[in-house]
């Protein structure tokens, strides 16, 4: 996940959606692992209305991590986000009246490209969306339980350094923040060859093309 938020610095992001039982952590995951990108760089979003993202600026969600909490709770805005992630821009021509009385058309504009990240307990209700993203499961295992919760124990016992686990996160934040974009060419690209019962392997294979360590980076 980490990987995937720092790839919002590329001309071609990668996308990520956590999957789970509701209460395993999903938006608690996502949100801490947001908390390691600059505030600057993403936008979190509970709820929006369906043409919300046509009314950002032109450039205002370039190169932006996008942290939607529950995807459920944003079904009216997974289209024109869904163009954002494959296009790169939405465009909307809207109406409106001028100064004088007259009913004029004007072309709405919002550039990507964006990284995306958002979390669901139902993947086959977002199909068109998941197979865009990177998918990843939620550990529910009873071992993982007893580590949340020694966890817990201790932030409550106050055993937990804050001080500690913030610093880590500004450094985290900083080291982001002078990332430069490099070009990196593998030459062994050709040879990679996913398997044929893949989904969607056209989608798929420019994903795992441009995943870090196989393929093209930018």
């Amino acid at each position: 996940m980490f990987l995937v938020f720092t790839s919002r610095k590329r001309e071609q992001p990668l996308h990520i959606i956590s999957l789970g039982s509701s209460g395993t952590g999903k938006s608690h995951l996502q949100e801490k692992i947001g908390e390691l990108m600059p505030p600057e760089d993403k936008i979190e979003i509970t709820a929006l209305s369906e043409n919300a993202f046509y009314y950002f600026g032109k450039q205002e969600l370039k190169h932006k991590l996008i942290l939607i909490e529950d995807l459920d709770g944003a079904q009216e805005v997974l289209y024109p986000l869904r163009e954002l992630q494959s296009k790169k821009v939405i465009n909307k021509t809207v109406v409106f009246k001028a100064a004088n009385g007259e009913t004029q058309t004007t072309t709405l504009r919002v550039e990507g490209p964006v990284c995306v990240g958002g979390c669901t307990t139902k993947e086959s209700v977002y199909e068109d969306n998941a197979n865009r993203s990177f998918l990843i499961y939620l550990d529910e295992s009873q071992q993982q339980d007893s580590r949340i919760m020694d966890y817990q124990r201790k932030m409550s016992a106050g055993k937990i350094n804050t001080a500690v686990e913030n610093q880590v996160k500004q450094f985290l934040q900083d080291v982001q923040r002078v990332l430069q974009s490099v070009a990196v060419r593998n030459p062994y690209a050709e040879d990679l060859q996913l398997p044929v019962s893949v989904f969607k392997p056209r989608r798929t294979n420019v994903a795992w093309l441009l995943t870090p360590g196989h393929g093209i980076l930018q």
